[in-house]
Parts: C-alpha cells; structure tokens; sequence
C-alpha cells in the first residue's frame, strides 16, 4: 500500500517530489548521502553541512581520544524505521547503529587504514573503507542525521497534499547543527498502517549507494592495477599466440583480494582514481520516474495527464483540484531542475503568499539558466495557478511579480487556463521586465498538453527549448 493511496490520493510517483514508499514492507532504496552532497540546491546544501558536522565531530572525538564523546555521538544513532526505506521483509525492523553497536563502529573507525592515515574524512566513504559498514548502515545513519530536516521536508508536503498529520514525539533526535550533538524534538508527521512516516526526496535516494567498496574494487581499484602491471610487463603478464601482452583480471584479483584497508591503500597511493569514480557516479544523477516503478511508461502517462487536465472544470469551484494537477504536471515536467515544492509559503510576514514555491535544482537546462542569469537569480521559482474562466491581468501581474525578491529570486511562471488575447498578457510580462520587477511566464494548458506532448513522442529534451521561446518572447 502507497502512502499517498492511505490518505485517498490519486497522483503517482512521477507527480510526487518524495518517495511514495510502500508503508507495509522496507522499499529497496537508500538515503544516499554522497547523492545529496554533490547537489548545489538548498536543501541538498543544508543537509550536506549536517552530514560534515557530525562526521567531523566524530572524527575529532576520535583523533582526541575522548572515548566518551564518540559513543555518546553513536550512540545516538538509533535504528529509524520511519523512512520505510532499507532491505529487510516485512515490517520495517531497523538495522541501523543502535546503542549496542556504537562501541563497534567507534573500534571499527579507530582501527582503520582509512583513520590512521587521515584519509576518512566523509561518511559517504564509510562503506569503502570501514569494516562491517554497509549500505543499511550508511543510509540510516543518514536518516538520523537528517531527522529534523526530513521531518519539515515531510511537514510541507504534507501541507502541500492535504495530508493530515500529528505531534510525534516517539522517534530519535536529529542533529544540530548548532549546538553541535544531537537535539530531541517533536515532529508533525503523517501516520500510516499505524507508524509515522519520514517522507524522502526522490532525488537524494538510490537503488544502491553510489560509493560502494565491491564495486570500487571489482571495477575500478583491479582495472587500473590490471592496466598498471601490464605496463610495467610484470610477472603477471602473459601473452596470446599472436605475441599480443595481457593480464588476466583473476591474477590480480589474487595478489589484491577485496580488504578494505588495502582499499584505503591503494586510494592514499592513487587518490585520482576514486575522484574519477566519484565523477562517474554523481554523473548519473538522481533517479527518474521508471527507476521507481519497472513498468512505467512515461509517453502513455503524458497522455494521461492532457487528458485528466482537460476534465478539470473552470472556475473557483474547482480551483482545488486544478492547482493539484498543475502541481503534479509541473513536477512531472521539470524534476528534477525543479523539487521540493511548498505550498503557499508565508512571506513578508503572512502578508502574501505563495500558491507553489519550488527550488532551482541547478541540475541543467532551462531552469539552471534561469539560476545563473544576474536578472533572474531564480534560486526559487514561484507558480501561481488561476484556474479562472477569463485572462489573467494585471492584479494578478502585481500579485507575483511583488513576490519576488534578493532570497528568492526574480522569475516566476504563472500557470492558467486560456488566454484570449495572448499579445497583451504577453505585452505585459515585457512592461513588468523592462521596469525591472521581475520575469515571468504565463502558461495556459495548451502550453502544458504541448509540453506533455513532447513527452508523449519520446522528445522531452524540447521542453527547454519551449520555454526558452517563451522567455525570449518577453525579453526581446
């Protein structure tokens, strides 16, 4: 059972910023904090600093010897099942660092290769280099760093969806950035099949952990040494009847077995061999709709979506459902340059507010110009939905364009109905960007269906071209 389908929701998982896990059993995916340190946008960022905060305050704790500092810092950590996220069957049961394994790891960390010679300095390296470390435990030791970012992630898409939720005040405490050591609280939080839920970001989760130590070995540390003693025309080398050298992978694998200290050595002798792997993993990105779910089909789900909009009716009576599928064909289309979409954020003291604030991912494309560019500075992009029977005008102008600023950005994008006099909507984004109060699009739903139609023909690299042409229209 999805946890969205417990609250009577119809969106999918390509319409959702979070994970929509499964709230009867563990789902096959981790929190990977490698994926969420390698991302530029804001919430990406703040997460990553608290990840290096507790690493570090480990590692001192370490390097100064104050036993009792590190396993109070461990041992902290407890087992969280709230994310649903991991690979046992069943019920979630938690396999994460409680109390009785803090003295473990701390004896692990401390006898390391990687922690003597300094090399260890991040926690997404924990599973390369430290023994009895693996996927479960890298990923919950993030949940638990995270728990209070994760619990105001979860509060706003709560709020976003209409999902009900209530004090918790039952799970572990989260790290404080702060104070520096870990900080209880309560959290607002949905419950489902009878547990509270920590909803995930889609975009900082993966199949397996991107730094993983067989793979490294297997793939990266046997292939360069392969390379190396075939170079050097060791002892290793032999030849095939054509006279032609070569070094059977087997051979190496022999002299260089998988220990995870001689991993730490061969990464101290060749540090640009573990950069190059690292580029390679955080090139693939954050995973996409069919990496959720096998059997989906993107092109047929475009489909879908034009024509679910299309029944939407227009007016104030409908207005509720309108701005949910505008919200979910928006994430549908633009995630991930896109994410974290907040609904009607408070700003200027309550005194305005927002319909969907996403955040610029700055992944690429479009959005990430929009980013850089000096007029736009769009590290937030505001999207205002009128599911109004007439045009838009110029209230409706003011109303957005006012609420753009230095934090925020100047560029926004209006979604709509039906324009029926496009040259003067148009006209007036150009008035509104000449006069230096911001950049905005108005998109109707024949917009939206030509954007989902590039989907449905397998041509979804166009949407940044569109909206490019857009762009351009009040620009020039």
């Amino acid at each position: 059972m999805r946890f969205f389908s417990v609250f009577g929701g119809n969106l999918s998982q390509a319409e959702l910023d979070f994970v929509d896990v499964d709230v009867t059993t563990d789902n096959k995916l981790y929190l990977d904090p490698y994926a969420i340190q390698i991302r530029d946008d804001e919430w990406s960022a703040s997460c990553g600093d608290h990840i290096r905060s507790f690493f570090n305050e480990v590692l001192d704790a370490l390097r100064a010897e104050n036993t009792g500092r590190a396993e109070h810092l461990l041992g902290n950590l407890h087992e969280p099942n709230e994310t649903f996220l991991g690979q046992s069957s069943g019920l979630p049961s938690g396999r994460g660092v409680g109390r009785g394994k803090a003295n473990d790891l701390a004896r692990a960390l401390r006898q390391s290769r990687a922690f003597s010679t300094g090399l260890l300095s991040d926690i997404s390296e924990a599973e390369l280099f430290i023994n009895g470390v693996g996927p479960d435990t890298i990923s919950d030791l993030t949940t638990n760093i995270l728990r209070g970012k994760l619990a105001t992630y979860t509060k706003n898409q709560c709020d976003l969806l209409g999902v009900p939720t209530q004090r918790v005040g039952s799970l572990g405490p989260h790290w404080s950035i702060d104070r520096l050591d870990w900080q209880a609280e309560y959290y607002d939080l949905p419950i489902a099949n009878g547990m509270p839920v920590l909803l995930v970001p889609k975009f900082s989760v993966r199949r397996a952990l991107s730094l993983n130590s067989q793979e490294f070995w297997n793939h990266h540390m046997i292939a360069f040494l392969r390379q190396e003693y075939l170079d050097s025309r060791s002892a290793l080398v032999q030849t095939f009847k054509d006279g032609t050298p070569y070094v059977t992978k087997k051979s190496v694998k022999e002299r260089h077995p998988f220990v995870k200290d001689e991993l730490a050595t061969f990464v101290q002798q060749h540090p640009e061999v573990l950069e190059a792997y690292k580029r390679l993993k955080g090139a693939k990105g954050p995973l996409r709709s069919r990496d959720f779910e096998e059997d989906f089909d993107e092109t047929a789900f475009a489909r879908a979506l034009i024509d679910r909009l299309s029944q939407v009716a227009s007016g104030n009576a409908s207005a509720g459902e309108y701005h949910r599928i505008a919200m979910g064909i928006c994430t549908f289309l633009f995630y991930p340059q896109l994410i974290c979409p907040v609904k009607e954020r408070e700003i200027h003291e309550g005194r305005k507010r927002i319909d969907i604030k996403f955040t610029t991912s700055g992944e690429s494309g479009f959005f990430l110009r929009m980013l850089q560019a000096p007029q736009t500075r769009a590290i937030s992009v505001m999207i205002e939905c009128k599911n109004y029977t007439k045009d838009v005008a110029n209230p409706e102008f003011d109303q957005l364009t006012s609420r753009f600023g230095h934090q925020r950005g100047f560029f926004g994008i209006m979604v709509c109905r039906r324009l029926e006099n496009r040259a003067r909507i148009i006209a007036a984004c150009r008035d509104a960007a000449n006069d230096g109060r911001g950049y905005m699009l108005v998109l109707e739903d024949a917009d939206l269906e030509r954007m989902l139609e590039f989907v449905e023909a397998a041509r979804r690299s166009q949407i940044n071209a569109f909206l490019q042409e857009r762009y351009d229209e009040i620009t020039h």
